[in-house]
């Protein structure tokens, strides 16, 4: 189809007033039937405007720039290579400063768990596959006669108690009690100290020490007349940090009921009495009956 120039504008110049009908209508939100037949027909003239140019209506596309590329100068060559191999030195550095503090970190802590250590930590877990020549000596049978010899008891860990460079702790299994000491030495390094003074109440522990006689009967113990000076303390199974309540509030008689644990009241959980100390309530006796289960009280039956 051959059109002349004159043609050609006349139909742009409709184009375009036609295009303003359209987007004057949209604009002022008319309805679709008032701007719909201008877009029909200016639709159809665009489509006789390509047939007669063979081109698409509208401003001609602009090119798009090639961005030419240009190599750097042998001097920015090598000082760019500079620079990268600097910040890949400084940050091989980070990484190997980041790893070292990582494994001193890591030691540390594994040096307060007493991992590599002989005499404490966590004790390896009981998985049935060797027999040992460990031999537990009952608490109750802690006494004076033997003063002097090596031993071996397994216990709940009752009470700690942090002196300075010492620990004193109160280990007990079922109705007996015997006090541990253990002070900072040529073969008891701090970090030993310091392991037995973190580990949480009523966990299962091993000690190994030898027996002595104190001065002074010891007066938190069953066995008042003899304590042992720790060589070892391995955690068998560590309770968690935070329980329910105290053993030794559990162990505390209430002298204002009839019996050592009381009578039952369902509101009666844990309360301080006239004495300042704490006791604890039946209601929070029975929610917690597996500690319960532990103290003298209960075991006696």
């Amino acid at each position: 189809m051959t059109m002349s120039d004159a043609d050609i504008e006349l139909i742009t110049a409709k184009i375009a007033e036609l295009g303003e009908t359209v987007k004057q209508g949209k604009t002022e939100k008319k309805p679709k039937e008032e701007w719909e037949p201008a877009l029909k027909e200016m639709l159809a003239l665009k489509t006789k405007f390509k047939e007669a140019t063979g081109k698409d209506f509208g401003p001609p596309k602009k090119e798009k720039k090639v961005v030419v590329v240009q190599e750097a100068s042998e001097k920015n060559k090598a000082k760019n290579e500079a620079k990268a191999r600097a910040k890949a030195e400084k940050e091989a550095k980070k990484v190997a400063q980041r790893a070292e503090r990582e494994r001193r970190e890591r030691e540390k802590a594994e040096k307060m768990a007493g991992v590599g250590q002989d005499n404490f930590g966590d004790a390896k877990m009981v998985q049935s596959h060797e027999v040992t020549d460990k031999v537990w000596t009952p608490i109750q049978k802690l006494l004076p006669n033997l003063a002097g010899q090596d031993i071996l008891v397994r216990g709940h860990l009752q009470t700690v108690r942090l002196v300075g460079k010492g620990v004193f702790v109160l280990v007990r299994s079922s109705l007996y009690t015997v006090q541990g000491v253990c002070f900072e030495s040529k073969t008891i390094p701090a970090p030993m100290i310091k392991y037995i003074s973190n580990l949480p109440a009523e966990s299962v522990v091993d000690m190994k020490g030898i027996i002595t006689v104190p001065d002074q009967p010891v007066g938190s113990a069953t066995q008042k007349m003899v304590e042992i000076q720790i060589t070892e303390f391995h955690a068998v199974a560590k309770a968690k940090a935070t329980l329910p309540f105290q053993m030794e509030d559990a162990c505390r008689p209430d002298s204002g009921k009839e019996t050592d644990v009381g009578a039952y009241n369902e509101d009666d959980e844990e309360a301080v009495a006239d004495d300042g100390m704490v006791r604890v309530g039946q209601k929070m006796r029975l929610d917690y009956r597996w500690l319960d289960l532990r103290t003298p009280a209960i075991q006696s039956i």
